[in-house]
């Protein structure tokens, strides 16, 4: 029988000994991993280059209609203004105060009340502004705006003589009278609205008097 005698045997066995080398498995096997990471950082890379240049896209974009929103928004901002305007405007046109009732109303007020002679009418009529709030940083927050406002304030002052037998005894039955005008009842202020805020002494039989007529405050 033929005895055969493999010569490279030795040689094979050190090829697959090479080949198990779990050195080179991991030499191998973190070429690809860098590969891997080589591939997925190019792909990122280029994401992020074509995120800036859609960015840079829309920079130039905003840029190129900023100026239009500006001048629009200023145009919204001053139509808003001017109907505010004409809405006040439109408000004290129609809630204005007027002194011909009031005037009219007055000379019902000596109806049945003697000896009493008005020397001076005097009306005042005044407004007190206060200044819109503007808006300011309240933590993160802002704080509300108030708009401008104004307080109106009427008065009526009447300057009278009584020459009465009894000087000064008229001037409550005219403060009276008055508080009982169906006009003054409904328009003047709840309470006080009509005060005995001044009385001369006697002299020669007659005494001076001033009676004064308050209108509830109106805010406009």
């Amino acid at each position: 029988m033929p005895i055969r005698i493999n010569l490279l045997a030795e040689a094979h066995a050190a090829e697959e000994l090479r080949r198990k080398d779990p050195v080179k498995r991991a030499l191998l096997a973190a070429g690809l991993l860098v590969l891997m990471v080589l591939v997925w950082s190019s792909t990122l890379q280029f994401k992020i280059i074509t995120s800036k240049s859609t960015l840079n896209g829309l920079e130039a974009q905003w840029k190129s209609i900023e100026k239009s929103y500006e001048v629009a928004v200023d145009s919204r901002r001053k139509s808003i203004e001017a109907d505010e305007k004409l809405a006040a405007l439109q408000h004290y046109t129609t809630n204005r105060f007027l002194w011909g009732s009031a005037l009219n109303a007055f000379q019902q007020t000596l109806n049945g009340v003697d000896e009493v002679q008005v020397i001076k009418l005097k009306t005042e009529q005044t407004y007190s502004l206060t200044e819109e709030t503007k808006p300011k940083a309240n933590g993160p927050l802002l704080a509300p705006v108030r708009p401008a406002t104004s307080t109106e304030r009427i008065a009526l002052k009447i300057d009278a003589l009584d020459y009465s037998p009894q000087p000064g005894g008229q001037a409550p039955k005219f403060k009276e009278a008055i508080a009982n005008v169906p006009y003054f009842q409904s328009h003047l202020q709840k309470t006080n609205g009509v005060l005995l805020t001044q009385m001369s002494a006697p002299n020669a039989g007659r005494v001076m008097f001033t009676l004064e007529c308050f209108f509830p405050e109106k805010v406009r």
